[in-house]
């Protein structure tokens, strides 16, 4: 793929934001309603049945369901198999997810990204005749510095700063919103034409799985609704980091990478829609029981 934008300026953009985004979310964090979820696991352990387990079976019987060829199949699943999209975090929080839930969710999630990851690649080896590789140690790095550290961090400047932190996280945020367009933008200039060339199987096949996981989030998630919209938040925003990291380590074929790109853009299009959607049933919910 030509690059119009240096490739290691999109991962400097690409860091700076997550990190960025990520030490807000750790400002809003309150410990005490965490550790209240880990008391009480079963909602915890039913969504991350969904994320780590059912999402990416489904990603790879859609890549079989829609006749995907071979690097096809591998970038679908390289990104389906692929949990904890650090900014995935943000959108549910913005939208109404339980905000004890939905971080302590994502956190475990990172942490068992560091084991699920590899046997994944493992598992796809034997359902799809490859033989890639993802050492434990990659993906621990990756989660430390893009989710794990920057949480930290944010948790700590809340500490300190009771007053001026949760300003400096929403100023951190909005910093890191404009940093999210300029980076995507660098990203789709990259592979314009390739994105454009993809055919609509692979975008079919990353649509039905995106919904299903949506879909998996309300049915997992129990009674309460702010649960069941953090799992079905989690579940259908895959790691593109993680993905593209697995695809660069295996040396893929441009297609696995143009893939993996399709099927975040997919995702984040319908999760928007999604979003939009929850945020005006719920409005139409609080008004029902004001009355």
């Amino acid at each position: 793929m030509n690059e119009v934008v240096p490739l290691w300026l999109v991962n400097i953009l690409s860091f700076i934001t997550v990190f960025s985004v990520m030490t807000s979310i750790g400002t809003t964090i309150t410990p005490r309603l965490c550790l209240d979820r880990l008391r009480a696991p079963l909602s915890l352990i039913r969504g991350l049945t969904s994320v780590l387990v059912i999402v990416p079976i489904v990603g790879i019987t859609m890549s079989f369901a829609f006749g995907l060829d071979l690097p096809e199949k591998v970038g679908l699943a390289l990104i389906v198999t692929a949990p904890g999209a650090p900014l995935a975090l943000r959108r549910a929080l913005t939208s109404g997810a339980d905000s004890g839930f939905a971080p302590t969710l994502q956190i475990v999630i990172a942490m068992l990204a560091v084991p699920a990851l590899p046997l994944w690649v493992i598992i796809g080896n034997a359902v799809l005749g490859t033989r890639g590789v993802v050492d434990a140690g990659s993906v621990a790095k990756q989660v430390l510095l893009a989710q794990l550290l920057p949480l930290g961090v944010g948790a700590i400047v809340k500490q300190l700063a009771p007053v001026r932190g949760p300003w400096f996280g929403q100023l951190l945020g909005r910093a890191g919103v404009v940093l999210l367009c300029v980076a995507l933008v660098s990203i789709i200039v990259n592979v314009r034409y390739s994105i454009l060339a993809t055919h609509p199987r692979p975008i079919a096949a990353a649509a039905v799985t995106t919904l299903a996981a949506l879909a998996l989030g309300h049915l997992l998630g129990g009674a309460s609704q702010q649960v069941r919209h953090s799992i079905a938040v989690a579940g259908a925003m895959r790691n593109v980091g993680l993905a593209l990291l697995t695809a660069t380590i295996n040396r893929t074929p441009p297609t696995v990478e143009v893939i993996i790109i399709s099927y975040s853009i997919t995702a984040i299009l319908i999760v928007t829609a999604y979003i939009y959607w929850w945020t005006k049933f719920m409005e139409g919910f609080a008004t029902r029981q004001a009355r």
